[in-house]
């Protein structure tokens, strides 16, 4: 084990009794039924990675889709510095954040945690509102981008 894994076993443990990272350096944290974020510390690595799925491109407004998920990378928000990213292999959005382990304690991981957990209800809430039409993307993404969450001081 690597000090970056020992850190991250520590911290998850803390948080989900039992929790830990496997040999490969991965582990999944359940919220619920409809969220699994994975945790990841690759070999020599000292960068924690989180990712979650969010959700599938919707069929109807797929261009719409990959534009409001560009729109919403663009300076983190209202993501609170997470980004969307492309899952090719499953076809699904993901949730992504990086965590710099030695620039972390277990305080600072468990909020982290908690708001890659808040960003995702947010960006779920997002794209899975504007299925009924090609217009719902950019609407829901102008009442996303209102909802006091966008520029920061």
């Amino acid at each position: 084990m690597t000090m970056a894994r020992d850190s991250v076993n520590q911290w998850l443990a803390a948080r989900v009794p039992g929790a830990r990272l496997d040999d490969s350096g991965v582990a999944a944290v359940k919220r619920d039924e409809d969220t699994v974020v994975v945790v990841e510390v690759p070999t020599g690595s000292e960068t924690c990675h989180l990712c979650a799925l969010i959700a599938p491109l919707p069929e109807a407004a797929r261009e719409a889709a990959l534009l409001a998920a560009l729109e919403l990378n663009r300076f983190g928000r209202p993501l609170g510095g997470c980004w969307i990213a492309w899952e090719n292999e499953i076809q699904m959005l993901t949730l992504c954040h990086n965590v710099h382990v030695p620039a972390s304690d277990g305080i600072a991981f468990g909020n982290t945690l908690d708001n890659f957990m808040i960003a995702l209800d947010e960006a779920r809430g997002i794209f899975l509102r504007q299925e009924d039409s090609d217009d719902g993307m950019a609407a829901t993404m102008a009442d996303g981008m209102g909802m006091g969450m966008g520029i920061r001081g």
